[in-house]
């Protein structure tokens, strides 16, 4: 009998201690000062922005891609988008139906250096990137006809 009135004395005991010593959790009530938090500290940027442009341009390419039109002239069909991350370009590439190459690599670049404030204008976000356009111009053998290239430098006088 003496071990379960020292039992029950410690039970008692540590009942009592855990209302002494453990916390008030009881919540604040209404009235009292509103809790001020103190402003968080803005992280740091991670050095992998150009990651992040990356997937950016890497998304437009593949945006392009789906949405190509299907002939742009009578004789110009637009027919891949691809982003090479290396590089820093993103390449678009034409096939032409022409059968002299040379008249039509003329065309070809007429028509890059006529629509060149709208192409930087289109593609502004691109270009601030330090991304460079290359369109390729190729026959309908898979031949190369000619290859132009558009520089972030050169849309700088249409912004």
């Amino acid at each position: 009998m003496t071990k379960y009135l020292i039992a029950l004395g410690v039970l008692i005991v540590a009942v009592v201690a855990y209302f002494i010593f453990a916390p008030a959790t009881t919540p604040p009530s209404s009235e009292s000062e509103p809790v001020t938090v103190a402003p968080s500290v803005p992280e740091p940027v991670p050095a992998a922005e150009a990651v992040d442009d990356d997937t950016r341009l890497e998304q437009i390419a593949a945006d392009t891609r789906e949405n190509l039109p299907s002939a742009l002239t009578d004789t110009l069909t637009w027919t891949d988008a691809l982003f090479l991350p290396r590089m820093r370009i993103m390449e678009y590439s034409y096939v032409s139906a022409d059968t002299d190459a040379e008249p039509s690599a003329d065309n070809l670049r007429n028509m890059i250096a006529t629509r060149a404030e709208t192409i930087c204008l289109d593609g502004r976000d691109m270009f601030e990137m330090g991304t460079t356009l290359r369109n390729n111009f190729e026959t309908s053998n898979g031949d190369l006809i000619d290859r132009v290239y558009l520089l972030p430098e050169d849309c700088l006088r249409f912004y």
